[in-house]
């Protein structure tokens, strides 16, 4: 099937625990809002602002988010009017192996030739137009064609043990470039010389076509794999863990798509390198204190600080992701 005739699904992960920014995101009475169910101004939160960013590229029906069982008070404050089937809810925290695994199979029980891209929950994107842009180049027909998955990298600007770093083959020019390495959360004498040798920091944002992304879980975890595809056949509603997949979620090892998946196959990606600034991760370590969110909006490299954090979970509920 060609891509102009693939549908285009839209992954937003939102299982994770934000626990590097906890100390940020918890009220008086000792509260944790998990990063993604909380404001930087009061108004949207960053899961749905995720989810607008996702129709750039995508209409509703094809835009799934990945929960947590924990998180149920909060998204289910952020999803009462959706279909169940746009939805899934991990049993329990398993790292972004199974994260990105769970709802590829779900999506292929109705559309095995989609083509899917996936977009954390926790980032602060400055000029959401531009990062449009590169969403569409990243799943254009000629791209989603082609026989790598394509990430979204940053220039790395600090030799951060917190990303993961991807090396561009040698003379590979400008624009869509292959990967020739992948690292994973270096140590920061190796970060500092992978940046000099031209890395870039991984965003988290890739796209493919949903057989690419199964090939490698098949070429290195395939006793995984089917398991987990017998257990999602038998799935009917992705809202309510089924037990099957409690037990077997409970069974399972912490499993990370980045350091478990994308780094021992680099020579099956390739990345576009946006902007400097495009897009700021919320949930870093590095972030400390800093001016108000206005203010950072214009900032060169904005710096969220503890007053910036708005947890809305038990607010009023907001209007849906896709109205204006």
């Amino acid at each position: 099937m060609s891509a102009k005739g693939r549908s285009i699904w839209v992954v937003v992960l939102a299982g994770g625990d934000g626990p590097r920014v906890r100390a940020l995101t918890t009220d008086a009475r000792g509260v944790s809002t998990p990063t993604q169910y909380c404001s930087l101004d009061g108004g949207r939160s960053l899961l749905q602002t995720a989810l607008r960013r996702a129709l750039a590229i995508t209409s509703r029906e094809y835009i799934v988010t990945v929960v947590a069982e924990a998180h149920r008070p909060w998204w289910e404050h952020e999803f009462p009017a959706l279909s169940r089937s746009r939805v899934v809810v991990e049993p329990c925290n398993r790292g972004t192996g199974l994260g990105v695994l769970l709802p590829l199979l779900v999506i292929a029980k109705s559309d095995p030739e989609a083509g899917v891209v996936f977009i954390p929950s926790d980032h602060y994107v400055e000029h959401e137009d531009l990062l449009a842009e590169y969403l569409r180049e990243a799943t254009a027909p000629e791209v989603m064609d082609g026989d790598k998955l394509t990430l979204l990298g940053m220039p790395a600007i600090a030799p951060d043990s917190g990303f993961g770093y991807l090396s561009p083959a040698p003379d590979s020019g400008v624009g869509m470039r292959p990967v020739l390495e992948f690292v994973e959360k270096p140590h920061q004498t190796l970060a500092a010389e992978l940046i000099r040798a031209g890395s870039v920091w991984n965003s988290g944002i890739i796209a493919g076509r949903i057989s690419q992304f199964m090939e490698l879980y098949l070429h290195d975890s395939r006793e995984m794999f089917l398991m987990l595809r017998s257990i999602v056949a038998q799935w009917t509603d992705s809202r309510i863990p089924s037990a099957e997949l409690l037990a077997w979620y409970a069974r399972r090892p912490a499993f990370d798509f980045s350091s478990d998946v994308l780094q021992k196959f680099p020579r099956r990606l390739q990345f576009l390198n946006v902007p400097l600034n495009l897009v700021t991760v919320v949930d870093r370590a590095a972030f400390k204190r800093g001016p108000s969110p206005a203010s950072m909006i214009e900032s060169s490299h904005a710096q969220f600080g503890q007053a910036s954090f708005v947890p809305i979970a038990r607010s009023p509920r907001l209007s849906p992701y896709d109205e204006s």
